[in-house]
């Protein structure tokens, strides 16, 4: 009998991930949620998760535990409003899975708590801070080259090459049946596909490229403008800069709060387990 409990106790220790205050995380409920997760908002697709990746979702998922039980000592609370804008605008796919919905209010009452938090910090916007930021991220504050670019898709190769033509004319064009004009658009030279880029005679202001075969129709692309790359100017990059160190700044301020809360948790991870 001693035996067969010794058995049970070691089959249920070892499903166990993870513990938060003597709350017992096992292996099939991670699995539960990190899989839902992973595949609802990651991924959207078959990519297997690495051990690496899965011990880290587990820190962070014990982590929003924590946040959601102080949040609500704080009296901190997530309307369905407010999770519904989260997924619209973060997510992009409907979420109705509870596990993830509880990560997602977690998201969003980390961002609330840190606001309160924020109250009592000061942030040093000074001339001198933000000088001082900006030589020493010099680097950081380059900009690529960019081309504005029109897109006009063509039903088959005779429309698009009559559009092209009117392009190269400078004169204007107008939906009508088999032609669709795009809304123009900025984007930097590496990021634009070979396909596209080798179809321009210039990467010129002005260029129009030739017809570029998709699926169901050709596409036509004319550069409307070009910026040369190069590094932000300082006063350029003012408002870039307190959008950075009040983003740093919110992440000591969380940080150092959370290692205080840590000490009221009994926390153990089972890394063997995963």
């Amino acid at each position: 009998m001693v035996f067969l409990l010794l058995i049970l106790f070691t089959f249920v220790y070892g499903e166990v991930v993870a513990e938060l205050n003597g709350r017992k995380i096992t292996e099939k409920e991670f699995n539960v949620i990190f899989n839902t997760f992973w595949k609802r908002v990651v991924h959207l697709s078959s990519v297997k998760p690495t051990l690496k990746e899965k011990r880290v979702f587990l820190m962070d998922y014990v982590s929003k535990l924590i946040v959601l039980e102080e949040a609500q000592k704080m009296g901190l609370k997530v309307s369905e409003k407010e999770v519904k804008n989260f997924i619209r605008t973060k997510v992009g796919v409907n979420i109705k899975e509870k596990p993830v919905l509880d990560m997602i209010k977690a998201e969003i009452l980390t961002e609330k708590l840190i606001d309160r938090l924020m109250d009592k910090e000061k942030v040093d916007f000074s001339e001198d801070k933000l000088r001082a930021y900006y030589e020493y991220y010099r680097r950081e504050f380059y900009y690529p080259t960019s081309v504005k670019l029109l897109g006009i898709w063509a039903k088959d190769r005779k429309t698009a090459l009559k559009v092209r033509e009117n392009l190269l004319k400078g004169e204007e064009i107008f939906e009508e049946e088999g032609v669709k004009v795009g809304k123009s658009s900025w984007f930097s030279l590496s990021s634009l596909p070979r396909k596209v880029k080798r179809n321009f005679p210039s990467i010129s202001k002005g260029s129009v490229s030739r017809p570029i075969r998709i699926n169901g129709g050709y596409l036509v692309f004319k550069i409307l403008d070009k910026r040369e790359g190069g590094i932000i100017p300082f006063e350029r990059a003012k408002p870039l800069i307190k959008k950075r160190i009040l983003k740093e700044k919110r992440k000591e301020v969380f940080k150092r709060w959370f290692m205080n809360v840590l000490k009221d948790y009994r926390v153990k991870f089972y890394w063997e387990n995963l």
